[in-house]
């Protein structure tokens, strides 16, 4: 019989320290996650050191129970000790941000950082303080609103005045040093010449955690400008002009008699019911304009989605990639990275990119786009909506789908690809691996040139059109009415269908 140690002493244990440190963490952020609020980075900064407390102790509570128990005593694996100098790194870190956090530069992190209000924890528990100051406006006056860090609203009412209404989140160690914090940073509002000067006086109290939500009335004809570093702006009901420069933050703008100029560097712009022009710069994430009488004028990089609705003057956007104009939108147009769909647009349509997939539905006008990379799809079903057509895909298929009579003239051409064509005078040649169309259908007319690099060129008749009567044909009878006479000789023109 095998003595018991002839295998050898059984193996040695690994210490509980690593599975619960992650137990502990995992349950504070699950917690925080079920909307408890728990200043995380604010209390590790403060008591890190008391996790080495609890640790030695489990190691010697493991030791001298391995010792009891004539076993050797469980070790620490080599995630755990990873473990424990990340948390000893981090404890240190974020223990000298917290006592040096008066001589933090917020500013310079708020403008170059996406700081959220879980990193401002760590420099402090929450303080809320709420507020209201007012001011005379003249007759005719501006309002002016300027704000560090905050969402500001401008809404409209019917005193001759400006009302602030401030709800106020300071980040601090104490209520004391709140409270002194808050006292500094009370949002001013005074007249300057004939506008009122409206001041989120975030900053005031230095390099402090200060954030001020402004809600702004003002009279409705006065002109508005919102100057905003971090924080979302909103502007509604206003008779007057709107200007929005924001560096970090959405901006909202609905119901506006008057014209719009917006500057923002990170965010995104949804303007609608505005009757003026409205003109956008800078760095966009998405766009959406909806309902807009006046002209529009886009420079900015965009990197999100962009969905533009009933324009009545039209549009011109331009990015690093893209350069659209259309003469009006009177349906829905919508455009991102890689694809661009419109319905509704009257030309002349404009369209110089890089990298699209196009789809036009029910356009009228000329058509001009120029695609480096991208298919084409542009469907018409009237004949009098159609207009002057050129083409450019250098990698890309094109699909024309046209009324059964349309009349245009065609030349067509494609590198590398075939002609195809429901209307019978469209018949291509090919000539050293070319493909070439050129010609008339019907009576001529609009002009249609279409050119592919790499990619077939398809000419359909567009569903639900129909084809042309033959001449002299009789009109079919009422079966309960007797037959008359054929009108011999008589054409149906394109007024005739229906």
């Amino acid at each position: 019989m095998a003595s018991p140690g002839m295998y050898g002493p059984p193996p040695r244990r690994h210490s509980v320290v690593g599975p619960l440190i992650l137990i502990v963490i995992g349950l504070l952020f699950l917690l925080r996650n079920f909307g408890y609020t728990i200043p995380l980075f604010h209390n590790f900064a403060r008591y890190w050191p008391l996790l080495l407390v609890v640790i030695g102790l489990i190691r010697l509570a493991e030791y001298f129970a391995a010792r009891g128990g004539q076993r050797p005593a469980p070790r620490l694996g080599a995630g755990t000790v990873f473990l424990l100098v990340v948390v000893i790194a981090a404890g240190i870190g974020v223990s000298r941000a917290f006592h040096v956090r008066n001589d933090f530069n917020w500013g310079s992190l708020r403008d170059n950082v996406d700081v959220d209000d879980n990193l401002m924890h760590m420099f402090g528990s929450e303080y809320t303080y709420d507020g209201e100051v007012t001011q005379a406006v003249p007759a005719g006056g501006a309002v002016r609103v300027n704000c560090d860090r905050g969402n500001i609203t401008v809404s409209s009412w019917d005193q001759p005045q400006v009302k602030v209404v401030f709800h106020k989140r300071i980040f601090a160690g104490s209520q004391g040093e709140a409270d002194s914090t808050n006292r500094s940073t009370t949002p001013r509002v005074q007249l300057q010449g004939n506008a009122v000067e409206v001041q989120g006086n975030t900053e005031a109290a230095g390099a402090k955690g200060v954030a001020a939500d402004l809600e702004v009335f003002a009279p409705l004809k006065a002109d508005v400008d919102v100057t905003a570093r971090r924080g979302d702006v909103s502007v509604a009901q206003r008779t007057g002009e709107v200007r929005v420069n924001s560096l970090r933050g959405d901006v909202t703008v609905d119901q506006v008699t008057g014209n719009v100029n917006v500057t923002t560097q990170h965010g995104s712009l949804h303007a609608s019911n505005v009757t003026g022009s409205l003109a956008a710069d800078g760095r966009l994430d998405d766009l959406s304009l909806d309902t807009i009488t006046g002209s529009v004028l886009v420079t900015a990089d965009i990197f999100g989605d962009t969905r533009l609705s009933k324009l009545e003057k039209g549009a011109t956007i331009r990015t690093s990639r893209t350069e659209l104009q259309l003469a009006r939108l009177d349906g829905d147009l919508t455009m991102d990275t890689g694809d661009l769909q419109g319905d509704g647009v009257q030309g002349p349509f404009s369209l110089s990119t890089k990298a699209k997939d196009v789809s036009l539905r029910n356009s009228k006008g000329d058509i001009h786009i120029d695609d480096d990379h991208g298919d084409i799809d542009l469907e018409s079903t009237s004949v009098a909506s159609l207009g002057n057509m050129d083409l450019t895909t250098h990698h890309g298929d094109v699909h024309l789908r046209l009324p059964a009579k349309a009349n245009f003239q065609f030349q067509i051409v494609t590198r590398h690809g075939d002609i195809s064509s429901d209307f019978e005078n469209v018949r291509s040649e090919n000539r050293t691996g070319s493909s070439t169309a050129a010609g008339t259908v019907g009576k001529g007319g609009v002009k249609i040139s279409i050119a592919s690099d790499t990619g077939d060129i398809e000419i359909s008749k567009a569903a639900g059109s129909t084809a042309a009567p033959p001449e002299a044909s009789t009109p079919p009878q009422p079966p309960a009415k007797p037959a008359r006479p054929a009108t011999s000789g008589k054409k149906v023109s394109d007024d005739d269908v229906l």
